[in-house]
């Protein structure tokens, strides 16, 4: 099987969940020695919303996934931090997203002011 799309929590409980919960269903997947789960692009969907909703859903009621450039995670993580934010860190096809709760607006972030701030 062509397992190519890839996903990971980055808190292990979180992660260990959702591998017992895809074994408990028989939903075709592999974990690597990483315990990143593998799975078929063609199953996507189902994936994303059978199961990974349900975990986020455990850890927020309300949330959203935010996606940032590569060069951009640590800012988003100092800025997240600094506000006191909660999220978590979700790996998908290698590139590192957010969990966060609805109620934030990265929209309404101010990064530059963040940007100025950091030392130099």
């Amino acid at each position: 099987m062509d397992y190519t799309r890839s996903f990971r929590f980055a808190d292990d409980d979180l992660n260990r969940r959702l591998i017992a919960v895809l074994e408990e269903a028989d939903f075709r997947h592999s974990v690597d020695e990483n315990e990143v789960i593998r799975y078929l692009p063609k199953d996507e969907e189902s994936f994303e919303n059978d199961f990974v909703g349900a975990i986020r859903d455990k850890v927020f009621t309300s949330w959203q996934v935010l996606t940032c450039p590569i060069e951009c995670t640590d800012l988003y993580k100092q800025y997240m931090r600094a506000h006191e934010i909660p999220f978590k860190e979700e790996m998908i096809d290698g590139q590192l997203w957010f969990l966060l709760p609805q109620k934030y607006r990265p929209d309404r972030w101010n990064l530059d002011d963040e940007l100025a701030a950091a030392p130099k």
